[in-house]
C-alpha cells in the first residue's frame, strides 16, 4: 500500500518519490541543516502513519501534506 498519494497528472510515482526526497532536504536545510529525533519518535511516527498518508500536489507550487488515510486504503 503506497504511503504517498500522488494528486497530480504531471508526475509519475518515481518523480513523486524524488520530489519528496528533495522536500525533505529542503526542510532540513531550513531547520539549520540538522533534524534530530529518537528511535521512540520514529516508532510513534510509523504508528501514526498507519492511519495517515502523505499527499503531494504539484502545480505552480509543490505541496506535501499529511492527511487521514482514506478508509478504502487502510
Amino acid at each position: 500500500m503506497p504511503q504517498i498519494l500522488n494528486c497530480s497528472e504531471h508526475a509519475n510515482d518515481e518523480e513523486v518519490h524524488y520530489l519528496t526526497t528533495l522536500l525533505l532536504y529542503h526542510l532540513v536545510d531550513r531547520c539549520g541543516g540538522q533534524l534530530q529525533f529518537t528511535a521512540q519518535e520514529v516508532q510513534q511516527i510509523r504508528d501514526n502513519l498507519s492511519t495517515k498518508m502523505v499527499q503531494i500536489q504539484l502545480g505552480d507550487d509543490v505541496r506535501l501534506r499529511i492527511i487521514d488515510r482514506l478508509p478504502e486504503l487502510r
